[in-house]
């Protein structure tokens, strides 16, 4: 497998919805999950390409030419992991406000993760209070929403808008070690936009860097290869992701996790006149550790005119803890 890192950056403000809330639209998270990512580059793949565009995408991800990971966040020359979940073994040094610091965490540098990892074991210190982290801030906005013949309504977005110097990262496995065709689609969806209110100039970013792991050059890019292609006795996912049905009990043996519900509205004039709901499911959230590798699947999500599908082929970095 080849891993390929693309570096981020956003020029305007985001939009990324929780998903699992009534209020999503008031609200913003501060990443996107790889289902929307996936979603996007199906979009701009048929703008671009045409349904052949589209297919060959799907096709990719169903013969696991294809995983994703979540976005994660960056800032300077330091790139981050979303935090395990796991929980600290007691030995004694670790104060109950550093362990409750550290929970705070929500992602942890690559180059922490290792100290981190050995604290979780009780076998070291981790400063969680030299850690502080702010990739950017919040905002709220006010829109007016028009409609024929009455009057005009004022409603409320909530976006997130990221600091200089920081952004967001997404790593791809490809089975092949040409990323021309993935680089190409990455660039136009920054054109176009990520996440919500992209109609508004929302989400617009440009790809800053595209690295090959498997040709490290320094001590983050040689550990990230080295955790996506080791054996190792955990897993951290970093895909908001679901096993198939095959592979759920297994995966879930011993397994440390928190679940995100996918749901959301599929956008597509092809596929219905106005916004459909898709399926809901519950994923395992990024950070979740389990014991086993999983394949995942592309899941159905709606179907009318055309399939709709939610991806969850996951990328996973073994570690030990």
């Amino acid at each position: 497998m080849n891993y390929f890192l693309f570096k981020l950056s956003f020029h305007t403000p985001c939009h990324f919805g929780t998903s699992d809330s009534a209020l999503s639209l008031y609200t913003s998270e501060d990443h996107f999950c790889a289902d929307t990512l996936f979603s996007a580059l199906c979009h701009t793949a048929r703008t671009l390409y045409g349904n052949s565009g589209v297919e060959a995408l799907i096709e990719k991800a169903q013969k696991d030419q294809l995983f994703l990971s979540d976005a994660m966040p960056w800032c300077g020359e330091r790139y981050y992991l979303p935090r395990p979940f796991l929980t600290a073994r007691t030995d004694g040094h670790t104060a109950g406000a550093e362990r409750k610091a550290m929970k705070n965490l929500a992602y942890i540098a690559v180059e922490d993760m290792a100290d981190y990892l050995a604290c979780m074991r009780g076998q070291g210190l981790f400063d969680a209070g030299r850690k502080k982290q702010c990739f950017g801030v919040p905002m709220d906005s006010t829109r007016a929403a028009v409609f024929e013949g009455q009057d005009t309504l004022p409603y409320h977005v909530g976006a997130f808008r990221f600091a200089e110097d920081c952004g967001l990262y997404v790593l791809a496995g490809l089975e092949s070690d040409d990323a021309a065709w993935l680089r190409t689609l990455m660039r136009a969806l920054g054109l176009s936009g990520i996440g919500g209110k992209v109609s508004s100039g929302y989400g617009k970013f440009t790809v800053d860097d595209e690295i090959y792991l498997n040709e490290p050059f320094d001590e983050q890019t040689a550990w990230l290869f080295r955790a996506l292609c080791r054996d190792a006795p955990a897993y951290l996912l970093l895909t908001t992701a679901l096993p198939d049905e095959e592979e759920l009990e297994r995966t879930m043996e011993d397994a440390s996790y928190t679940l995100t519900r996918r749901g959301g509205f599929v956008s597509s004039d092809s596929f219905a006149p106005s916004g459909q709901k898709k399926r809901e499911q519950f994923f395992l959230t990024a950070g979740s550790v389990v014991r086993r590798r999983f394949g995942g699947a592309l899941y159905l999500a709606a179907r009318q005119d055309h399939p709709v599908y939610r991806f969850s082929k996951p990328l996973l970095l073994g570690v030990f803890v």
